[in-house]
């Protein structure tokens, strides 16, 4: 029980919620959302108990450079996808703005994306994982791996709701008013890459 709340509170962290947010704001029919939010977890899950096994089988941990590399490019990766959904966001008003009623409505399927996110964001949150579990499992790899499936069932349950509860917000508002679905998207955007440049800036000062 313990794992799985965990996992569930460690779901709703900022920067997991930017970045299935930026995919959900795109496609945010309730069923496409929660796809979204189970993929990401899928991802995050399969990166923490194959990364998370081998560093307490092997009783290593992740060289410091090595772990704030891979928060680096959290960072780097949620600027992205900022940037992909602002441009996304000025190129369908560009649309709207030259009468086309038909150039907006084109949408790219993602839905593989959410998954590389979420092994992205397991990967970089592997090594504090891993390092609290040597304290309290003593190494036991048995231990160890049930309590990091359980996490990632917490994790990817946790996200599928957030996605859900999203997806249902956009949704709503694109059809009740179109331009604060816009304005939704871009505050969106805007809120991931701010949140990436963060993380890339606290990566590179080693966390001070």
């Amino acid at each position: 029980m313990t794992a799985l709340v965990a996992g569930f509170a460690h779901a709703l962290e900022p920067d997991h919620m930017a970045a299935v947010t930026t995919f959900v704001s795109r496609r945010p029919r309730p069923l496409q959302a929660i796809g979204f939010g189970i993929r990401w977890g899928a991802g995050h899950s399969a990166a923490i108990l194959v990364v998370g096994c081998i560093l307490v089988a092997l009783n290593i941990q992740l060289p410091d450079v090595l772990a704030r590399g891979l928060e680096f490019g959290v960072g780097a990766m949620l600027l992205a996808l900022g940037l992909w959904l602002l441009w996304n966001v000025l190129h369908e008003r560009a649309h709207r703005a030259a009468g086309d009623t038909h150039g907006h409505t084109h949408h790219h399927h993602h839905g593989g994306g959410s998954l590389w996110v979420g092994m992205a964001h397991g990967l970089s949150g592997t090594a504090p994982l891993v390092a609290a579990l040597s304290a309290t499992l003593a190494g036991s790899l048995g231990s160890a791996a049930l309590y990091l499936l359980l996490f990632g069932v917490g994790t990817t349950v946790a996200m599928a709701l957030y996605a859900l509860v999203a997806g249902v917000v956009f949704h709503q508002a694109g059809h009740r008013a179109p331009a604060l679905a816009g304005g939704l998207r871009a505050l969106t955007a805007l809120g991931s890459a701010a949140i990436g440049v963060l993380w890339m800036v606290n990566a590179a000062g080693g966390g001070a």
